[in-house]
């Protein structure tokens, strides 16, 4: 069996572009006539099957009142110039791949020495840190030969495939490579929910779920019977009148005796001479009153500390998946921007200097006559203990503080800031 049939008796009055067409439309690869051209053509197949099915659709066939005739050949395919052309062609690709692998997986190219590493030799690089990974990204972007064949590589290593949202990396590339983006990147502003926190409230405070009592109604009511008002003021009881007793029914009056009257004459230079009265030195069993020093209360005034920095401040922010997880964030809402921030969740031992410590950093830049708008109030007493109001010269030096330090771990305990609700120029002047 062969690949090549041959086919006879077909009609002459077809050309060899129709004979070629037909022969194609049954499955032929190549077809071609013989130099002599003949009542006959030569067909091939790229399979053996396909030359097979062909045979036996084609043979005895009617085509124009003539039968065709069709075998098995052992002619062989004639090579024309453009499969000659088409073999130089490959097999001067095939010579230049050789070439680059050869160069690829030499030894020492420079000197000449073609001769591949050994297969035993392994490459030694060194740990993934944030540094390679950085450069790895910067290549990815602007070499997209290398970007094609990292997803080539990943495909055949059968790993997950990057097209879609994977949030467990994006919260590993935000833990990761925060501190190289510490002075440079804003902080987002925390998620929005709809719920809106009461201001008073404060986490320390358990939530009490209030239970609302239905109040039942009576089915059947009573008549009420109201009485009339001579009826009332028949039945009041009046109060009786007290007797008042006078002292001079129950008492003896005795007379009163005038005092007598002495008359006095003293001398008119009396009046005008002092009275000398000698030199008391000491009396018995009398103390002489001790005098007490004058205390100056001294008021010793406590130096300010510095302000806190921009780093610091961000490595001691909880991160947004902790946010998450805490209850104090679970309903969290900013609120509407304002020039006052409300803070809570605040430890006891807070006092003021700690809140102006974070916030006094955001006006320092500022001139004397704008600072006079910041004003910090930390509340120590009553319900609103454990919070605080810091209100700001500009509504974006208080956006700004709020984005940063929302969820700064002060004293072990994570702060809450917000706005204040009724916070506007009016009230704050």
């Amino acid at each position: 069996m062969s690949k090549i049939l041959i086919i006879r008796h077909l009609p002459q009055n077809l050309s060899f572009q129709d004979k070629q067409q037909l022969l194609k439309h049954f499955g032929a690869d190549k077809v071609w006539e013989t130099n002599k051209k003949r009542n006959y053509i030569f067909a091939s197949f790229s399979t053996l099957e396909k030359a097979k099915s062909s045979l036996q659709r084609l043979h005895q066939l009617e085509i124009a009142k003539r039968r065709l005739v069709v075998e098995y050949s052992f002619e062989r395919q004639p090579s024309s110039e453009k499969d000659q052309e088409q073999v130089k062609e490959t097999s001067s690709t095939t010579n230049k791949v050789k070439d680059f692998l050869q160069i690829l997986n030499a030894w020492n190219p420079s000197v000449n020495f073609y001769q591949p590493p050994l297969p035993y030799l392994k490459y030694k690089y060194p740990n993934i840190d944030t540094k390679i990974a950085v450069n790895i990204i910067y290549s990815l972007f602007h070499h997209e030969p290398f970007y094609i064949q990292t997803l080539h590589l990943m495909n055949k290593m059968s790993l997950k495939e990057p097209f879609s949202e994977n949030i467990e990396a994006s919260i590993f590339f935000k833990d990761t490579f925060r501190p190289m983006f510490i002075d440079e990147i804003a902080v987002p502003p925390p998620v929005v929910s709809s719920d809106i926190e009461s201001e008073i409230e404060s986490c320390d405070e358990s939530v009490k779920q209030k239970t609302i009592v239905k109040i039942k109604k009576r089915k059947h009511t009573l008549p009420v019977t109201r009485k009339r008002p001579a009826a009332i003021l028949a039945t009041a009881n009046i109060p009786a009148a007290k007797k008042v007793h006078l002292n001079q029914e129950v008492f003896d009056i005795t007379p009163v005796a005038e005092p007598k009257k002495i008359s006095l004459v003293v001398h008119q230079n009396a009046l005008v001479k002092p009275c000398e009265e000698p030199e008391i030195i000491g009396e018995l069993g009398k103390f002489a009153k001790e005098e007490k020093p004058v205390e100056h209360n001294i008021e010793t005034i406590e130096p300010d500390k510095p302000t806190i920095s921009k780093r610091e401040l961000l490595q001691n922010r909880i991160s947004h998946s902790d946010m998450k997880i805490l209850p104090v964030f679970r309903h969290y809402h900013p609120g509407q921007p304002s020039l006052r921030l409300y803070i809570k969740n605040l430890a006891k031992s807070v006092t003021e200097q700690d809140v102006k410590r974070i916030f006094k950093r955001y006006i320092e830049h500022l001139p004397e006559e704008e600072q006079n708008g910041f004003d910090v109030r930390v509340m120590q007493e009553g319900r609103m203990k454990g919070q605080a109001f810091v209100t700001f010269p500009t509504l974006k030096l208080a956006e700004n503080a709020l984005n940063e330090s929302n969820g700064y771990l002060l004293k072990d305990k994570p702060m809450v800031v917000q706005f204040a609700r009724a916070a506007n120029k009016k009230s704050v002047d």
